[in-house]
């Protein structure tokens, strides 16, 4: 049982790093005009950065949903939420360089699309292997406890920062 939780905390590690990278993807989005999708290195206005904008807007909803499926990973439906928005994703960056031609076969391209797909083989492997689910899974304590850590971490600054003064 003990190597099952440290695989289990490292899967939501993983789970997590994927979604700090689409919330990247989000940034750049909103900082840059040209989106990584597009090909043509043209000049753009306003009125063309909206592909940009949708782009990050959609990272966006699935870093939400990648972090409530690290948050809530004993419960079937968030992670099959998890596993469809990773496999649209997968089907939007491939669609948009092999079957659309918007963007060119490149690493920007390639890194986040391999990093999906081994996150969703692993979406469909792991939980059934680890058997979470078996007579309900883990139980809401233990996301319950790791907040209360967190709450006495930050207690324990805030009451060294008083005692400073």
């Amino acid at each position: 049982m003990e190597m099952e939780s440290k695989i289990l905390y490292a899967f939501r590690g993983w789970i997590g790093f994927v979604a700090f990278m689409d919330l990247g993807i989000t940034a750049k989005s909103f900082i840059e005009k040209r989106s990584f999708l597009t090909k043509d290195l043209i000049d753009y206005n306003d009125e063309e950065y909206t592909t940009s904008r949708i782009l990050g807007m959609f990272s966006l909803l699935k870093a939400l949903v990648l972090i409530y499926s690290t948050l809530y990973i004993h419960y079937k439906p968030v992670v099959e939420l998890g596993r469809w928005s990773l496999a649209v994703t997968i089907f939007l960056y491939l669609s948009e360089t092999v079957y659309f031609h918007a963007s060119s076969l490149n690493p920007t391209v390639i890194f986040p699309c391999v990093l999906n797909i081994v996150t969703l083989i692993a979406m469909f492997y792991l939980p059934n292997k680890l058997d979470i689910w078996r007579l309900g899974g883990l139980n809401d304590d233990e996301n319950i406890q790791l907040f209360k850590q967190a709450g006495a971490i930050k207690r324990r600054k805030h009451a060294k920062k008083r005692e400073l003064f």
